[in-house]
């Protein structure tokens, strides 16, 4: 980059003004998205605040319950495992964080568009650096601040503790949150300085998810709910053992979790007051190192950042490209285009190990669940397709949504071939629908062969959770081109975005509708051997008809406004 200035012979503003300008300058951009935005903006502003004051009661809520079921179930064990819990809490915010702050540092310092406005501007290097990290700050540790206060605060009312206990963990909260913060952008600029930044990607990406997988599973198969079961002692005991939080006096989190504990115990002068200066010098140190790594490795790593590797060694065709290729070439091209694209893409083909994780868990826990009788097999059965549906959902979302949006700023030459775009929308339905299906059919007949529900029943929940995921992909693919979002920084921003929002929406009252109308032919089934009333043969035809011509029209009315929006698309 022959834009950049290095710090030592740039003469600009002083640190205390370049501060003030790069913070005024963000104040006043999300001002004028709030004046400017209209009302659309404004919506959908209150439907965030609405939404993320559901989310944090309900997370309140749930550990409100969780300590309230510990402090009468356990007994003697409650002190010792609420201990724990701080100890898990502190723990996994300081992993997430690290991991997340190293993936957002790689965008905050070097990808976004802002940097080369920044860099040509007359701005110190340390408020250059402040502002960036103030970025990948809040990037990183807002949804820990957000759902993470609530734990604390069900905690200070079920041990009556009070607002005291919630003034001494705030400085020691935003103390455990700035180290890692501190810490991953550290190890994202040495990265970007040692490796090509696809690398650093890929790394990132595959660590990210492969650890979050991991960590899932583990905490599944150790199964927590032992503790609130009627088990003997000795197994709960080696429960305790098995799940004590790796603690050391010198990991910042066994300091914040020790200054907490010591607060609830009334020990404010000696143990939480120590722990506290302990984070505080951690945190120091923490910003000197991503300050003096920055000196010395920013600027080369971005002046390298468009440096690549070029293959020349010939690449063969695979087994699926040949098959593909014996299709019609307009639908054969596109599903060789969007298969090699996800192929090459890490931040999309990684996801499919923390898909694997929840599949592996959501087929355990069906495995776990206690069932007896022909009852309640089927009716968890029944209630599973609910869930699948649930799953189906987030996935389309997820991946179907963006599929358009993800061409960019390109879609000028899919529009302008001479193709038709209902065959572009047909590539792209078919290119998500095989896989969505099979995973439909994997949690469905999977979980119903664990739970041994009856074969009609399979046939009914497998047939249902199918069609399902046909109307869904539909669905997404067409709301996804009549809400396009073809300018990004991130993947993540397009289904995040209204339209990815209003989707969903649609998506979870669809399943709805779906388990309303199936709910005919499956009481159907159970009113004879339950010997209750059964319906008419009429009633059950017409919830299945009425699931099915649902399904149809979710599945192809959003795709026909989707290919009429095309055409008046003002994107190009």
């Amino acid at each position: 980059m022959n834009l950049i200035i290095q710090p030592k012979t740039a003469k600009g503003l002083p640190f205390p003004i370049s501060l003030w300008l790069l913070i005024s300058y963000r104040a006043r951009e999300f001002k004028n998205i709030l004046v400017f935005g209209g009302t659309r903006t404004g919506m959908w502003m209150i439907s965030i605040l609405a939404a993320g004051g559901i989310f944090i009661w309900l997370d309140y809520l749930f550990f409100s319950k969780l300590i309230q079921a510990i402090l009468e179930r356990l007994e003697f064990l409650a002190p010792y495992m609420l201990d724990q819990l701080i100890h898990t809490l502190f723990l996994s915010f300081f992993g997430l964080l690290i991991l997340s702050s190293m993936t957002s540092s790689v965008s905050g310092f070097f990808m976004s568009r802002e940097i080369p406005f920044l860099l040509t501007s007359p701005v110190h290097p340390g408020a250059f650096l402040m502002q960036r990290f103030g970025l990948v700050f809040t990037q990183s540790a807002w949804m820990i601040i957000i759902f993470g206060a609530p734990p604390f605060l069900a905690y200070s009312v079920k041990m009556g503790h009070g607002w005291t206990f919630l003034a001494g963990w705030l400085p020691v909260f935003l103390l455990l949150i700035i180290i890692p913060v501190f810490l991953g952008s550290s190890c994202g600029i040495v990265l970007m300085r040692l490796l090509p930044a696809s690398r650093v990607n890929q790394g990132l990406s595959f660590l990210t998810l492969a650890v979050g997988a991991m960590i899932i599973i583990l905490f599944r198969m150790s199964r927590p709910e032992r503790l609130f079961m009627d088990v003997p002692q000795e197994e709960v005991m080696d429960f305790v053992q098995a799940m004590s939080v790796p603690d050391s006096a010198f990991m910042p989190t066994s300091w914040a979790a020790s200054a907490v504990v010591g607060l609830g115990s009334g020990q404010m002068g000696d143990v939480y007051l120590l722990n506290l200066i302990y984070l505080l010098v951690a945190c120091v140190g923490c910003a000197l190192l991503t300050y003096v790594l920055f000196r010395f490795f920013y600027w080369k790593g971005l002046s390298s950042l468009d440096e690549g590797q070029i293959r020349k060694t010939r690449r063969t065709k695979s087994f699926i490209e040949s098959g593909f290729e014996r299709l019609p070439p307009y639908l054969g091209s596109y599903l060789i285009k969007d298969m090699l694209i996800f192929a090459r893409d890490p931040a999309r083909w990684t996801q499919l190990f923390l898909l694997g994780a929840l599949v592996v868990l959501y087929i355990y826990n069906a495995y776990s669940f206690p069932l007896g009788g022909f009852f309640y097999r089927n009716m968890v059965a029944f209630l599973n397709l609910a869930i699948t549906g649930f799953v189906l959902s987030a996935l389309c979302v997820r991946f179907v949504f963006p599929s358009v949006s993800l061409e960019g700023l390109s879609m000028w030459i899919t529009m302008s071939a001479p193709v038709p775009m209902r065959k572009f929308f047909l590539a792209k339905y078919i290119f998500a629908a095989v896989p969505l299906c099979l995973i439909s059919l994997i949690l469905s007949v999977t979980t119903n062969i664990v739970m041994r529900v009856d074969a009609d029943m399979m046939i009914l929940f497998g047939g249902a959770a199918v069609a399902m995921a046909l109307a869904l992909v539909g669905l997404n693919l067409g709301m996804g081109a009549v809400f396009p979002k073809f300018q990004y920084e991130n993947e993540a921003q397009i289904p995040a975005s209204p339209g990815g929002v209003v989707t969903m929406i649609i998506s979870l009252a669809y399943i709805g509708f779906m388990i309303v109308f199936m709910a005919a032919p499956v009481y159907r089934f159970f009113a004879s051997p339950m010997g209750l009333t059964a319906l008419r043969r009429g009633d059950a035809v017409f919830g299945l008809a009425a699931a099915i011509l649902l399904s149809l029209a979710v599945a192809v009315i959003p795709v026909g406004i989707g290919l009429k929006k095309i055409g008046r698309w003002s994107d190009f």
